[in-house]
């Protein structure tokens, strides 16, 4: 099986993906962990979809990703069998997003590439630096993204699930 798991900055896109991976047996492709190196630099787009089209042949049993990425061009979501379109209001999010974001600043998590969330992107009006306005400006757009591909057929090819609540990825999950 194939899985594409996307939905807005902070919605619970690794965590679902996680739990289906561990699940499955399927291989969890953390895009988010493929696409930075240290000092947060984004590497070379063309390295970052040269690495994931190998990981995607190597994993045999199947795969699961956890991103939105669309400087990718959809590879994630094209090769996908399943899409799992985590849609839940933004005041849910944010209140997901903000404790997980302050947490990693007070505790200093080393997340991707080595990278660490400095204190000072909670002040910075940057989306580019700061993780919650990030999600806050492209949640609208995101949203308008996905519910296209779902009315004009771009995502035909896969079976769509749509969850817009925390008690329907729970259900998901418990399933």
């Amino acid at each position: 099986m194939k899985i594409a798991v996307v939905g807005a900055s902070g919605c619970g896109k690794t965590f679902v993906a996680k739990q289906l991976a561990q699940r499955h047996d399927l291989e969890h492709i953390e895009m988010d962990s493929m696409a930075f190196e240290s000092n947060w630099t984004l590497r070379p787009i063309e390295d970052f979809k040269g690495d994931l089209a190998e990981r995607f042949g190597q994993a045999s049993s199947g795969w699961i990703t956890d991103g939105n990425w669309t400087s990718l061009g959809g590879i994630q979501l094209r090769l996908a069998e399943k899409i799992i379109w985590l849609d839940l209001p933004r005041h849910t999010v944010m209140r997901q997003l903000i404790p997980r974001t302050l947490l990693r600043v007070v505790t200093r998590k080393q997340l991707w590439g080595g990278n660490r969330e400095p204190f000072s992107n909670l002040y910075s009006f940057n989306p580019a630096k700061n993780v919650i306005l990030w999600s806050w400006k492209e949640f609208e757009p995101l949203r308008q993204r996905y519910q296209r591909c779902v009315s004009d057929g771009s995502w035909s090819h896969a079976t769509v699930v749509h969850l817009r609540s925390r008690k329907a990825i729970s259900e998901l999950l418990d399933s």
